[in-house]
């Protein structure tokens, strides 16, 4: 695992820059117009998982007198017992179907929670299903939860998250209520200020109006761990990172292989301002490489060395 289990976005009790959202989801809930399939849009690392956990957790502890969810400073308590449930998925209520790193939502994922749902049907209290990066559904995965989604049923809702690296299946998006979660850039400062404070991190990334809390986070806690700086050419970068993503197979690694050639080429663009559209079709070229590498699990080192040809020859 590349990532330390402390990344873990059940693990934050701490709501940030999403109040207005948070508000908003109680608002529907409790005035009994929240839709059956609610669809949060949003480049991923904005918060939307750690948004839906807390609304959660307010839910589910709100009649408890001493662990309910402090609604004002908006923090989970963490000592509840619904907190612990969801942790160690033990829940009857709250039902978690994710991608696999670097892989589509398969369609014996899909049938599994259907069984899940069709064996639980009698619950009393209200059940969420909640579905992270949905982007990652392909087409038959996708027939069998429209099909899940059709049938009628009183205590479930579907909570479906977008994170926005693939397109969406329509036939998905067209049987949802859309939310778009954005975050301002001077809200996102304060979320990385907060979070680099809180975790003592070593800021190396450079700050980027384009990078989400999240997201700086991961790709600076990967350039700590494994060296990489601002100094070094972008040829070394992607050895390491190209190699890096070969052992882990994490899409994070191949994000930000992606964050780095875009810098890289905005400096270009900048000092070569009469060869913008030359470069902007070599950076494209890049890129096709990377999108051939994760679909077809290409070769490692002739990747590498066909990107470093382009790099060389600009």
């Amino acid at each position: 695992m590349l990532f330390p289990s402390t990344f873990d976005p059940l693990l934050n009790s701490k709501l940030l820059a999403l109040d207005e959202q948070f508000d908003q989801l109680i608002n529907l809930y409790e005035n009994n117009k929240f839709p059956k399939v609610l669809l949060l849009n949003g480049k991923k690392g904005l918060g939307k998982f750690t948004l839906i956990n807390h609304f959660l957790n307010y839910l589910f502890t709100k009649n408890e007198k001493e662990k309910k969810y402090n609604v004002t400073k908006k923090e989970i308590n963490t000592n509840s017992k619904f907190y612990s449930s969801l942790l160690n998925q033990t829940s009857q209520e709250i039902l978690f179907l994710k991608a696999e790193e670097n892989k589509n939502i398969k369609i014996e994922d899909v049938r599994n929670l259907k069984q899940i749902i069709s064996n639980t049907s009698l619950i009393d209290q209200p059940r969420f299903i909640i579905i992270d990066e949905v982007e990652y559904l392909n087409g038959n995965s996708a027939n069998a939860l429209l099909k899940i989604l059709e049938e009628p049923s009183l205590n479930n809702f579907f909570i479906l998250i977008n994170n926005q690296q693939s397109d969406l299946l329509k036939t998905i998006s067209s049987r949802c209520l859309a939310e778009n979660i954005f975050m301002p850039h001077n809200k996102k400062k304060n979320v990385i200020d907060y979070l680099i404070n809180l975790n003592q991190i070593k800021n190396i990334i450079i700050e980027d109006k384009s990078l989400t809390p999240g997201t700086f986070i991961k790709f600076n806690y990967i350039c700590e761990k494994y060296e990489i700086t601002n100094e070094q050419s972008l040829e070394n970068k992607l050895n390491l990172l190209l190699n890096l993503y070969k052992k882990d197979k994490d899409k994070t690694i191949i994000s930000l292989i992606y964050y780095f050639i875009d810098i890289h080429f905005l400096k270009m663009i900048k000092e070569r301002s009469m060869k913008t559209d030359y470069l902007l079709k070599r950076k494209s070229m890049i890129f096709e490489n990377l999108d051939n590498l994760t679909k077809y699990n290409l070769n490692i080192s002739s990747v590498l060395n066909d990107i470093n040809f382009k790099l060389q020859n600009v």
